[in-house]
C-alpha cells in the first residue's frame, strides 16, 4: 500500500514525471519518489507548477492532491473518479434502508463521542462524556461544547473560546482544520477506492459542491487529529501554523492505531479499513461488521 504523504512546501517548485517517480524541482534542487509510494500530494505552496503527466499520472495511481492557499487553508482537492466506482457498491447506497444508514450514523456519533471521552481520559480531566453515551442519547452538539471547553485549555491562556471552522483566525482552530483536511483528503481516497460515491451520505444531505458521505464519516477520526496536534504542541510550543504543516503528515504517518483483534497498524492504513468496512456494510447490510479507529491505545513510532 502507498506509504507517503507528500507536502511540497517550497514556492515555485515544479512537479514532473521521471522513470516511474514524482520530481519536484526547486531552483538548483531535486527530490523524486516512486509514484506508487504516494498517498497523497498536499501543496502548501505558492506558485506550484505541474507537468500534465504529472497531474494524469498522480491521478491515475489513486492519490489525492489537496491544495491550500497562501494561509495553508485547504481550499481543494484534485482526485480521480472515472476508474475506481464499483457499480455495485453504489446501487447499493441508492437502495440502502433509511432505518439502516440511522444506525450507522448512531454508530459514527457514538465512536466520535467515546473518542473524545478517550482523549479527556488522556488528559486526566473529570468530564461527562461517558454519562452522555450511557444515557443512550447521543447528543453531539452538547458533547461538543462539553469536550471543546477542556481540550482548548490544554493551549495555554491564550487558548481559542469556541470551535472555528471556516475563515478561523487563531492558531489552534487553524491547525485543526488543517490537520481535518489533511485526513480528509486519505479518508476520500479511501472511499472512492471501495467503490463509495461521496456524494450519497448516511446523515448528511447533497448541497452543490458537497461530499455528503465524507462529512458524515470524518466524524469519529476528527478526534483522532485533535490527539496529534495536541502530542505536536506537547513538544512544540510554536503556534505558528506554518511549524505544524511542517511536520503533520509525519505525525499523520507515524501514528499507530489498534485494531478489533487488538494489533497496531498505521493511521492511514486503520483510514482505509474503515472506509472497506463502511463499503462492505452497504454491500452486505451487516452493521456490525463497521470497523471505526478508536483513539484508544493510539501511539507513535518511537514511543
Amino acid at each position: 500500500m502507498s506509504t507517503h504523504l507528500v507536502h511540497i512546501l517550497k514556492h515555485n517548485s515544479y512537479l514532473s514525471i521521471d522513470r516511474g517517480c514524482l520530481v519536484c524541482k526547486y531552483e538548483d534542487e531535486e527530490r523524486r519518489l516512486p509514484l506508487a509510494d504516494i498517498l497523497a500530494v498536499i501543496i502548501a505552496a505558492r506558485g506550484v507548477g505541474f507537468s500534465g503527466e504529472a497531474l494524469s499520472s498522480i491521478i491515475n495511481n489513486g492519490a489525492v492532491i489537496l491544495h491550500c492557499d497562501h494561509s495553508y487553508k485547504p481550499i481543494g482537492k484534485t482526485i480521480g473518479l472515472s476508474n475506481i466506482v464499483h457499480v455495485g457498491t453504489f446501487e447499493s447506497q441508492l437502495t440502502f434502508n433509511p432505518k439502516m444508514a440511522d444506525n450507522i450514523w448512531q454508530k459514527i456519533i457514538t465512536a466520535k463521542i467515546a473518542n473524545q471521552a478517550h482523549l479527556l481520559d488522556y488528559l486526566k480531566v473529570e468530564h461527562k462524556l461517558w454519562d452522555y453515551l450511557k444515557t443512550g442519547n447521543n447528543d453531539e452538539g452538547n458533547a461538543a461544547r462539553h469536550y471543546w471547553g477542556f481540550y482548548f485549555k490544554q493551549f495555554g491562556r491564550k487558548n481559542p473560546k469556541t470551535r472555528e471552522r471556516r475563515g478561523a483566525t487563531d492558531p489552534v482552530n487553524s491547525m485543526l482544520n488543517y490537520g481535518y483536511a489533511v485526513i480528509g483528503a486519505l479518508l476520500h481516497r479511501s472511499l472512492l477506492a471501495h467503490g463509495l460515491n461521496t456524494s450519497i451520505g448516511v446523515h448528511h444531505k447533497l448541497h452543490f459542491k458537497s461530499d455528503p458521505l465524507l462529512y458524515d464519516a470524518i466524524e469519529p477520526v476528527r478526534p483522532i487529529c485533535d490527539f496529534l496536534l495536541l502530542k505536536y504542541r506537547q513538544d512544540n510550543p510554536s503556534d505558528k501554523i506554518e511549524d505544524w504543516v511542517k511536520t503533520a503528515a509525519k505525525n499523520i504517518m507515524f501514528c499507530k492505531i489498534k485494531t478489533i483483534d487488538n494489533k497496531r497498524i498505521k493511521l492511514v492504513n486503520a483510514i482505509d479499513f474503515y472506509a472497506s468496512s463502511l463499503a462492505n456494510v452497504y454491500r452486505f447490510g451487516n452493521i456490525k461488521s463497521l470497523f471505526i479507529p478508536s483513539i484508544l491505545g493510539a501511539y507513535f513510532e518511537g514511543d
